[in-house]
């Protein structure tokens, strides 16, 4: 190993945009004030050995907190209040449908409204007449009889009328049963809709929490486990690493592309992450063993050999050659050359290398 002195002309070319006023130190083993406070350094320990995975997929709605939203009888749409996107509460008003079958449902409720309060009030008659022994037994039970009957119809025709949300007449509201966003609209005013279409006229879907779905090729299964640890990137925030575990892996392959869906969930309370974004997935695949390790940045690779630079006692920098036993896109595990508690330098080593190795 070898130490070399710093010159003017390699402080500056270090230092950047130092000003001629700062102090350059003149000890062939000492940094400027400026180097050292730009200078990033990585302690040497010993970590796990990891393995990775690269997986591409998508970002979904989490099925769970999605919810499909369906007329309730046939009619046209009267009003529609919401488009593509927006943001609904449970109970908004999606629509107002005009409807003949909730026509019908309103005169029902009119008529066993009317035939519950003509038996109550004969059943009341029958209770004094019976008092009075003007009428038997069985006629007092007949009388109540009719009564249960004629309340039984009004309150079935009263849930009905509840559930599709009538007051009266023809016209009945379609409401968000779920908080959410509307994700799919498959309506528009005054279209008709009829009694035998089975598709959801909205979905609505939270975001507060969303599904990553990775795509497993057929010779990687093995390799994703259940409860792996994973990091996501997405195209529109590169910078940003959403991290998670794999909690389901779909044990079917796709016949088209050979691949399986492996399932992540995350916290989206920031609403950053969007269905349909496009996803990298890194999964983590540990190896049950301990070696020296240092970030992946800090290794120099020159005339087929692995250099660090390691910053010793009094500032000093040493161009240190290592053996490398294996490595993934952020960590290097070292074999030899190195040992716990060096440390390592991170930022401008390529720099340093370059005046020191001349």
């Amino acid at each position: 190993m070898k130490y070399a002195c710093f010159s003017l002309l390699v402080l500056v070319a270090l230092a950047g945009c130092t000003s001629e006023s700062e102090e350059v130190i003149p000890s062939g083993f000492a940094l400027s004030e400026t180097m050292l406070r730009e200078m990033k350094t990585h302690t040497v320990a010993e970590t796990e050995v990891e393995t990775e995975l690269s997986l591409t997929g998508r970002i979904t709605f989490n099925e769970d907190r999605v919810s499909r939203v369906f007329p309730l009888t046939g009619g046209f749409v009267q009003e529609l209040r919401v488009e593509l996107g927006d943001y609904v509460t449970k109970g908004s008003i999606l629509a107002i449908v005009r409807s003949p079958d909730i026509a019908g449902f309103t005169r029902e409720e009119v008529t066993a409204a009317g035939q519950k309060a003509a038996a109550e009030k004969r059943y009341a008659v029958s209770e004094q007449l019976f008092a009075s022994g003007l009428i038997s037994e069985l006629e007092l039970l007949d009388a109540k009889r009719d009564m249960d009957a004629a309340i039984g119809e009004f309150r079935r025709i009263q849930d009905v009328v509840d559930m599709y949300g009538v007051s009266k007449g023809a016209f009945y509201p379609i409401k968000s049963p779920v908080s959410g966003y509307i994700i799919k609209k498959d309506i528009a005013l005054n279209m008709e809709i009829r009694t035998e279409d089975i598709s959801p006229a909205f979905v609505v879907g939270s975001l507060d929490e969303v599904w990553v779905l990775a795509d497993v090729y057929e010779s990687d299964i093995a390799r994703v486990p259940v409860g792996s640890f994973v990091e996501i990137t997405t195209l529109a925030y590169p910078d940003s690493v959403f991290r998670g575990r794999i909690d389901k892996v779909f044990n079917l392959l796709d016949p088209a592309s050979k691949t399986m869906k492996a399932r992540i969930v995350l916290d989206n309370k920031s609403l950053l992450l969007k269905p349909e974004m496009f996803a990298t997935i890194r999964v983590v695949l540990p190896q049950g063993r301990q070696m020296l390790s240092i970030p992946a940045d800090a290794v120099i690779f020159d005339k087929d050999v692995h250099f660090v630079m390691v910053l010793g006692p009094n500032d000093a920098v040493e161009t240190r050659t290592i053996e490398i036993d294996s490595e993934n896109s952020k960590t290097v595990y070292v074999r030899n050359g190195l040992k716990a508690g060096d440390r390592v330098i991170v930022k401008n080593q390529l720099l340093m290398y370059d005046a020191l190795n001349d």
